[in-house]
């Protein structure tokens, strides 16, 4: 099995990783837009600790297997230091600035979308503090490794040097769209934030804080 993991083609590799980690979650946002007329589902306590027991499992299995393949911390570019935390926090900020902008945009061009987001509810109220801190240090964690991280170091010798931005908020939206396909319209601001910072200095750990600190503000105000 080592061998054949080996042997497998770099396109290979990306296939399995990126349909292993997003596939199902691509699958059930787009039956979402098709099936719930783009509706967010709202989703329980019980349903965001699944999600990350889930995701743990998948990020364990995918991390051995790219070890195999010969991919190591480093080449992630995960360096945890006080420093790239408050750099998280700056790019957290930022990711919400673009956030701002561009809803007064959609807002002046397209009210009912404005109105669409300002209302939409992703959890249902009830969801416990611990759940919430659950969601921001693991989700994040699973999420920005393999959409940011892998996906742009395994385009970097693209004959695009933009593919790994591209295809990275691609992937992003997609598994997104369950929020609702109006909703998504915040997302691609926060994926092209993260996606370009790391592109241009390859350090992926403040764009993890970034991701937590942004799920911990979003998921707090459900908490009862």
């Amino acid at each position: 099995m080592r061998r054949f993991i080996q042997g497998l083609s770099p396109s290979a590799e990306f296939a399995v990783v990126v349909l292993g980690a997003f596939g199902y979650f691509v699958a059930i946002s787009l039956a979402a837009v098709f099936w719930r007329n783009g509706q967010a589902a709202q989703v329980s306590d019980r349903h965001l600790l699944a999600l990350l027991a889930y995701e743990l499992v998948l990020l364990l299995l995918l991390l051995g297997f790219l070890r195999l393949r010969g991919w190591t911390i480093d080449r992630f570019g995960v360096q945890v230091s006080a420093g790239e935390t408050l750099t998280g926090f700056g790019l957290a900020g930022a990711a919400y600035v673009a956030y701002v902008l561009v809803f007064v945009v959609v807002a002046a061009a397209w009210p009912q979308a404005a109105q669409a987001m300002q209302t939409s509810g992703l959890a249902s109220p009830g969801i416990s503090l611990a759940t919430v801190i659950a969601v921001a240090l693991i989700n994040p964690l699973f999420e920005e490794v393999f959409v940011c991280g892998y996906v742009i170091a395994a385009l970097q010798k693209s004959s695009d040097p933009w593919a790994g931005v591209h295809v990275s908020v691609a992937i992003r939206l997609l598994y997104h769209l369950y929020q609702g396909a109006v909703a998504a319209i915040g997302i691609v601001p926060f994926g092209l934030i993260l996606a370009l910072w790391y592109r241009r200095t390859g350090r992926l750990w403040p764009v993890i804080i970034a991701h937590g600190v942004t799920d911990f503000a979003a998921l707090l105000h459900f908490v009862r």
